[in-house]
């Protein structure tokens, strides 16, 4: 596949699933290394699936685990209610610098928590502080109503949504893009709605949207096509391949 740019992917998954539904998973590091450079990603933010299916607890431990056998690949670490003690602690923050983690993800649905000011008030102030960025899948444990909640109470928050959806999701997006100048679309499922990627770039900005695959769920080829092919400028589709996603980490004060 011709290629011209470099690739960052801000949405991929490692570990095996404990239920079916994705493509091929990949169970080890060098497995995943595999895929990223037959698809020519550079680099990846990447979660552990066990973070969602067994616990965050065991899944942060594994992530850490398997992102310090290299640079390329950057860790996100899921949270929880600091109140009960499980994540989230007094070195939380040094912790995440010393693993090279560079953002978080929530998960409330299906952890059992309301992810609001009361629960993650002085926590989320901080996060907003330190642009660490906080990540959802609109397919995975958060609805809509959630985000829109959330966002209400901390408007300075770093927050990347992902997985988002086809037909009519703008209705549900576009609100937030206007409303919130920290707030990020991933690419994987944009892309494959004609014009999603088009769209958003000539009402907001090539700067609000970055490049992910969604692996194991989807293909690498399916969102790496789309981004190349959409008729958008060099400049943009630079921006949406790697730049953003390298800004945002470079503004994180850990």
């Amino acid at each position: 596949m011709h290629q011209y740019f470099d690739l960052y992917d801000v949405n991929l998954f490692i570990g095996c699933p404990s239920v079916k539904g994705t493509f091929t998973p990949v169970s080890s590091t060098s497995e995943l290394l595999e895929e990223l450079d037959e698809h020519n990603i550079k680099k990846a933010l990447v979660w552990h699936i066990a973070q969602y299916h067994v616990s965050p607890v065991i899944g942060n431990e594994l992530l850490s685990k398997a992102i310090s056998e290299s640079e390329r690949l950057l860790g996100c670490w899921t949270i929880l209610p600091p109140q009960t003690g499980e994540v989230i602690n007094e070195s939380f923050f040094l912790d995440m610098k010393r693993n090279r983690i560079f953002a978080l993800r929530a998960f409330p649905r299906s952890h059992n928590f309301l992810l609001n000011h009361t629960v993650f008030g002085d926590f989320l102030v901080e996060v907003s502080n330190r642009k660490v960025p906080l990540i959802f899948s609109l397919e995975r444990g958060v609805q809509w109503e959630d985000i829109y909640n959330l966002l209400k109470d901390f408007p300075r928050l770093t927050c990347i949504l992902c997985d988002i959806g086809i037909w009519g999701v703008d209705r549900y997006t576009w609100p937030l893009l206007e409303s919130y100048p920290n707030l990020y679309l991933e690419t994987s499922l944009l892309s494959l709605e004609a014009g999603g990627i088009e769209s958003v770039v000539k009402r907001f900005g090539a700067e609000r949207l970055l490049f992910g695959s969604g692996f194991p769920q989807r293909y690498f080829e399916a969102s790496i096509l789309q981004l190349l092919h959409s008729d958008i400028s060099d400049s943009d589709k630079e921006k949406i391949a790697y730049k953003n996603l390298e800004r945002l980490i470079e503004e994180i004060r850990l």
